[in-house]
C-alpha cells in the first residue's frame, strides 16, 4: 500500500509562504524546484512584510508551529530554494519589505539557523526581541 499522492505545489502555496503560513512548507519541500518556481513565477510575487516574519514568530512562539518547518521556511525565505545539494539552480527571488528590511534579514537569520549545532535555538525572549524590532 503507498501512501497518499504528493499535492503539486501550486501558486497560492508559494503565496502563503511568503506571507508567514509555515502550514505549507511540506509541499513546497515535498516539490522538485522547478515546480516550486513554475509556482512563484505564477503567483502574484508578494514581498515578505513585516507582518509576516511577526506571524512566524508568534507560531513558532505559541507552539502553532513546529521549530523544524519555521527553519525550512526561514531558508527558503533566505535562499530561494529547499533543495540543498544537486546542480545550479534558479532561486525563487522574494523582496523584502522595504521600510523593515534589516529588521526581516536579522530575523530570517535567526530563525534559518534554528537548530545550528552551534548556535542553538532562539529564546523565547530573543523571539519577543525579533517581534519588537519588526514593529519599530
Amino acid at each position: 500500500m503507498t501512501g497518499s499522492p504528493v499535492r503539486l505545489v501550486e501558486a497560492k502555496d508559494i503565496e502563503l509562504l511568503v506571507q508567514g503560513d509555515v502550514s505549507v512548507i511540506d509541499v513546497a519541500r515535498e516539490a522538485p524546484h522547478d515546480a516550486v518556481v513554475s509556482a512563484w513565477q505564477r503567483s502574484s510575487r508578494p514581498a515578505l512584510m513585516a507582518s509576516s516574519v511577526i506571524r512566524v514568530l508568534t507560531d513558532l512562539i505559541t507552539g502553532r508551529a513546529r521549530p523544524e518547518a519555521v527553519q525550512a521556511w526561514a531558508s527558503f525565505i533566505m535562499r530561494g530554494y529547499l533543495e540543498p545539494v544537486g546542480p545550479p539552480i534558479m532561486p525563487v527571488d522574494v523582496e523584502y519589505e522595504a521600510k523593515h528590511e534589516d529588521a526581516i534579514v536579522e530575523a530570517i537569520a535567526v530563525l534559518e539557523q534554528m537548530g545550528d549545532s552551534i548556535d542553538g535555538d532562539p529564546s523565547e525572549e530573543d523571539l519577543r526581541q525579533l517581534i519588537g524590532d519588526l514593529t519599530a
